[in-house]
């Protein structure tokens, strides 16, 4: 679209906005003395209804309630999903590492009898059979 047409649809605009302003007045001054007598009382009475119900508390800081609550929840966010910056190992990957830094074979061949000791101690069994 070029500047004429959009000054062009401009002009078409203001006319139209003139016509009906006029054709609203025409109509305003037309109306007989009660028709005016009933909307102005009627507009008197709505405009009273708003000072006297006025905006609401809670409706005026609804947007900074909005902010606050956003807020917290960035929050909260951010903390709980931190990750841990202590990390605990555990006891058993310390054991992992002792057998894996010994250069007794031997010890390593037998994990398995290891693991079945932990395990026999775990169960309370201390070696009993049976």
């Amino acid at each position: 679209m070029t500047g004429e047409d959009e000054n062009a649809r401009g002009d078409r605009e203001r006319r139209l906005e003139r016509k009906a302003a006029a054709a609203f007045d025409a109509s305003v001054r037309n109306l007989d003395a009660d028709t005016r007598s009933r909307l102005n009382r009627r507009r008197q009475a709505a405009l009273a209804e708003l000072d006297r119900v006025g905006l609401r508390p809670w409706l005026q800081w609804a947007p900074a309630g909005g902010i606050a609550a956003a807020a917290v929840l960035v929050v909260f966010a951010w903390t709980v999903w931190q990750p841990a910056v202590d990390v605990v190992a555990y006891p058993a990957a310390t054991d992992f590492e002792i057998l894996l830094n010994t250069d007794d074979l031997e010890m390593l061949e037998e994990l398995d009898f290891y693991s079945w000791m932990e395990l026999d101690e775990e169960n309370g069994t201390n070696g009993n059979v049976g």
